[in-house]
């Protein structure tokens, strides 16, 4: 079987996405557009991959995708154009799969089913289409059984086309000989004076070298060309988040209030509540409840953890097993360990806290200088009383208490208490100020 070099056209300005970046960036469940694509390409062509983009998002593209073989198109000329300048990029004896940097949703599979219809029919090439429920606005694929006669666009369609329900996505696969033979033949005598690759399926079928078609689901080929559609097809991908996730045995209350990453993993029997957003990077153990309002992000959650409601973990934290973090707690770049409990009202940042500690409400790790991080370190069975701060650089070690109200600026011993309070002053009979 022959290797696959794909090309993924990205060279499109997004004019209709409003927006100062290109919305192959604009990201969904955290990953952004071009990603998911990229992601395809690599599977099936490993490094084999050539990426057409603009002026405006090249410099972006050759930094993210190094290994890419990135090419400028200069003017957006059309689809059929974007695939000549690759051409040099393409290896003669390979066959060529085109994708697009704003249709995210394609799975590997699909375009493996893709490749099988392409090898069994031996034909010119193989492109993947979908029947719409509303075909208006996408190409009709007319057909002579499993072969494609032609694409008809929107525009010049008559009314009998446009009662066909069988749509192109656009995305097709193709031997390198046939294409770049005939891509030269596609003439830019249209509206828009653009080379549009569609034209390929009327060539070869003229030349009794048709093109076939494998079907695929209308939600896996949506494109993206406006924010609405960005929405839409995000609220797609979220359901298709939750259900894989409920289906591995963890239940999402109000799940339309709960957002997922494309990478979140989340262990058995765990219960998300409602309006909980996870961003990238997150793992969740067996038995873990994230309560109401909570936001997580590139953290590990151990086994039979509490977090929650109005808690935010931010990135770089581990937290143990059977821990207890409350409401309106952040936890910021710190290991928490096993069976701890930080309950109310308090900011644990760059820290390293053992087994059992106890931090009372209020309490914060004072780690900035203003010029570095500095960090605290808290042992096993430490109790820390409420509205405690800790000066960092500091270290408290085994089985201490500090006192509620205390501001602790050195290092504390094992088994020892430590208490820092002002003295009390009371004035008596002090005359209060008249108003104006």
């Amino acid at each position: 079987m022959k290797k696959i070099t794909t090309i993924i056209l990205a060279a499109g300005k997004s004019t209709r996405f409003n927006s100062i970046r290109s919305k192959i960036f604009h990201e969904l469940a955290e990953q952004s557009l071009i990603d998911y694509v990229f992601s395809v390409a690599n599977n099936i062509s490993k490094n084999d991959i050539v990426m057409i983009c603009n002026n405006d998002n090249i410099h972006f593209l050759k930094k993210k995708f190094n290994k890419c073989k990135i090419v400028l198109q200069p003017k957006p000329q059309g689809t059929a154009d974007a695939v000549i300048l690759a051409k040099k990029h393409v290896r003669k004896n390979n066959n060529v799969l085109v994708l697009f940097g704003d249709v995210p949703l394609v799975k590997e599979k699909s375009i493996t089913k893709l490749v099988r219809n392409f090898n069994s029919l031996k034909q010119a090439g193989s492109m993947l289409a979908f029947n719409a429920k509303n075909p208006f606005g996408y190409g009709r694929v007319e057909t002579n059984g499993k072969k494609v006669i032609r694409v008809t666009e929107e525009l010049r369609a008559t009314k009998k086309i446009k009662k066909i329900t069988l749509c192109n996505s656009g995305i097709m696969l193709c031997s390198y000989n046939f294409l770049f033979t005939n891509i030269k033949k596609i003439s830019n005598k249209n509206i828009k004076k653009e080379k549009y690759l569609t034209d390929l399926f009327e060539i070869a079928y003229q030349k009794n070298k048709s093109f076939g078609f494998s079907l695929c689901s209308e939600e896996e080929l949506q494109g993206i060309n406006t924010r609405q559609e960005l929405i839409n097809v995000d609220e797609l991908m979220q359901k298709e988040l939750k259900k894989k996730i409920v289906a591995k045995g963890v239940t999402i209350l109000q799940p339309n209030t709960v957002r997922l990453s494309n990478d979140t993993r989340i262990g058995k029997d765990s219960v998300l509540e409602p309006f909980v957003v996870i961003k990238r990077g997150v793992t969740l153990g067996k038995n873990v409840i994230i309560k109401s309002h909570t936001v997580i992000e590139n953290c590990k959650i151990g086994d039979n953890s509490s977090i929650g409601p109005f808690a935010r973990i931010e990135p770089h934290s581990i937290i143990g097993k059977r821990v207890k973090i409350g409401n309106f707690v952040e936890i910021k770049n710190s290991t928490i360990g096993d069976s701890t409990s930080i309950k109310h009202l308090s900011y644990i940042g760059d820290s390293k806290l053992g087994k059992h500690v106890n931090i009372g409400a209020g309490t914060i790790t004072c780690n900035y200088d203003g010029k570095n991080k500095n960090k605290t370190i808290i042992k096993d069975n430490v109790f820390v009383g409420s509205n405690v701060s800790l000066i960092a650089p500091l270290t408290i070690k085994e089985n201490s208490t500090i006192g509620a109200g205390s501001v602790i600026t050195k290092n504390i011993p094992s088994k020892s208490l430590a208490i820092e309070r002002s003295p009390l002053k009371i004035v008596k009979k002090i005359k209060k100020p008249k108003k104006k």
